[in-house]
């Protein structure tokens, strides 16, 4: 399967990876932005999560440098 995200961009963590179950990572695009989405642990059950997904990482589209967080590119 090829990637769908593809460029440079300013990746920024929201949250630490550890407070997400590790099934529920998922990529979703917002705008020209990609946003790693996760359920907290204990919360996802049967494929699903019970209180709604929480940012985990935020990838920025950029052309220069970063402000925040540091330059990735995919």
């Amino acid at each position: 399967m090829k990637r769908k995200i593809r460029g440079s961009f300013c990746e920024r963590s929201v949250a630490p990876r550890r407070r997400f179950d590790r099934r529920s990572f998922r990529w979703v695009r917002s705008g020209k932005n990609w946003v790693l989405i996760g359920c907290q642990k204990g919360k996802w059950k049967r494929g699903r999560c019970s209180i709604g997904t929480r940012a985990v990482k935020v990838l920025a589209k950029s052309a220069g440098a970063c402000a925040v967080g540091r330059r990735v590119t995919k």
